[in-house]
């Protein structure tokens, strides 16, 4: 028996990359998965292939820019499972380009996404988790939380912002039973490529890890935050 056996965890962004990988580390401890994200055919691939190892799963396709929908997820998933016990705040994306040039479309899809999905997501969950006084909340965020970088003003804004969110965060809910994880990934392997140099870059299963360590510590412990750097990260991006 796994050791989050009979748990329901809720991934956003699940459909590829460290989401995907997230999903399917907890499945490997026996938990139970709600899947968001905005690819159908992803969403469901993955379900599927967690459902014949013999885990059960819910792919719900979730725009997390829209609040209607990500409302109507959790509130699916509710209804189905009964309760959610770990969120996942994974879903991001990135634009990069100096101030001056930066699209503001771009800018607020950034925000729309990294920033304001991940509140809303934890919004419609936290109030089930309130009420049970447990819970925990990971959100994967980036040493790009920590730094500043050139050409990615806006990007560094929303990890900035979404860390600053979490301990706040976590300052209200600890005391109820809540626990809140920073996790922030340096360089990883978006691409799964296969290559010499892509092998020194974190992979998305190391990732999957090291939320998997943050959510089995023991109910005493709190694994406020932990930051990964790959053997390629600049060593003046150090903080």
């Amino acid at each position: 028996m796994g050791p989050l056996k009979g748990q329901i965890a809720l991934v956003t962004g699940a459909s590829r990359g460290i989401g995907r990988a997230i999903a399917r580390r907890l499945t490997r401890a026996d938990c139970d998965v709600i899947l968001l994200a905005r690819s159908e055919s992803e969403l469901s691939e993955l379900a599927m292939d967690i459902k014949t190892a013999g885990r059960e799963a819910m792919a719900i396709p979730t725009d997390l820019r829209d609040a209607q929908q990500i409302e109507r997820a959790t509130k699916k998933a509710l209804n189905y499972f009964g309760r959610i016990d770990l969120l996942v705040n994974n879903a991001g994306l990135w634009h990069y380009g100096e101030v001056q040039d930066f699209g503001i479309e771009e800018w607020d899809e950034m925000f729309d996404v990294n920033v304001r999905g991940t509140f809303l997501a934890t919004k419609y969950v936290l109030p089930s988790m309130l009420a049970r006084q447990r819970g925990h909340i990971v959100n994967i965020v980036s040493v790009s939380g920590l730094i500043g970088e050139a050409q990615a003003a806006g990007y560094n804004a929303t990890k900035w912002a979404v860390r600053g969110f979490s301990y706040s965060l976590l300052k209200e809910v600890r005391a109820k039973g809540i626990r809140v994880t920073v996790v922030n990934p340096g360089g990883v392997n978006n691409n799964e490529a296969s290559d010499a140099r892509a092998a020194r870059y974190i992979q998305n299963e190391d990732v999957a890890e090291l939320v998997y360590l943050a959510v089995t510590m023991p109910p005493r412990a709190n694994l406020t935050e932990a930051t990964m750097w790959a053997e390629l990260d600049e060593t003046d991006l150090l903080p």
